[in-house]
């Protein structure tokens, strides 16, 4: 494949990481702000963060249709075609799949057998293996793609974990909601190890770290994005 370097093509411009940086630094601030001020606001099913996690797994999906049409190679269409599937059943599952606004009843149905919370949803059944095993893999995922790869890629000056297809790794971009995730993750497991003097168990912390994991697919389907129209188009003005 011929580089960008030996056409003489402009780079390819990404989405602004120190824009998702701001972003995500205002909304984790927030957080901890109505944690501190006014914490009822955020808890329960059509609570704040859980109705924003709704909210960005509706713009993620969004993005993943449109990057789908837009995908110029049968690869690139079935990885969005995956990716939007796995956005659709995320976003289900977070409202099982209608329950949280209608509340229908579930007596006599399966679910009120296997369903811990007697909701239509899959991920309170299994004992944790539709729920924090997932979670687990698609944490590892991206710490894999937006912290070990770039890191890999800086050391070896240019060279990545996986490099080919050009689409399938993250961008820097990606990095702010990895990071911030965790950084809501670190309250709880704080307080598993039993050192602080006053709890930190204010507010169900997983619910906030998977708000940022959610906008972790915004940023991964925007950069892919942005950088697909812009080959196109240099491949449009080349030709």
């Amino acid at each position: 494949m011929t580089s960008q370097a030996s056409t003489g093509a402009p780079p390819v411009k990404d989405i602004s990481a120190a824009a998702v940086w701001i972003v995500c630094a205002l909304l984790f601030a927030a957080l901890l702000t109505l944690i501190v001020v006014n914490p009822a606001i955020l808890r329960g099913e059509l609570g704040l963060v859980e109705m924003g996690q709704n909210l960005i797994l509706l713009i993620s999906l969004a993005l993943m249709i449109d990057t789908f049409f837009r995908a110029d190679t049968r690869e690139l269409r079935i990885w969005m075609g995956l990716a939007t599937l796995g956005a659709i059943y995320l976003l289900g599952e977070e409202v099982s799949w209608g329950w949280h606004f209608f509340h229908w009843d579930v007596s006599g149905s399966v679910f009120e057998n296997i369903n811990d919370q007697g909701e239509t949803n899959l991920h309170n059944t299994g004992g944790g293996w539709l729920d924090q095993k997932p979670r687990a893999i698609l944490l590892f995922g991206m710490i894999l793609g937006a912290v070990v790869h770039p890191l890999v890629k800086w050391a070896r000056k240019g060279r990545g974990l996986f490099d080919h297809p050009w689409w399938l790794a993250p961008t820097l971009a990606s990095l702010p909601p990895v990071v911030f995730s965790q950084l809501a993750a670190l309250p709880k497991k704080i307080e598993k190890m039993q050192i602080m003097v006053y709890s930190l168990d204010l507010y169900r912390w997983s619910e906030a770290e998977e708000f940022f994991m959610y906008l972790f697919f915004v940023t991964y389907t925007l950069s892919l994005r942005q950088r697909l129209i812009q080959r196109k188009q240099q491949l449009g003005a080349s030709s």
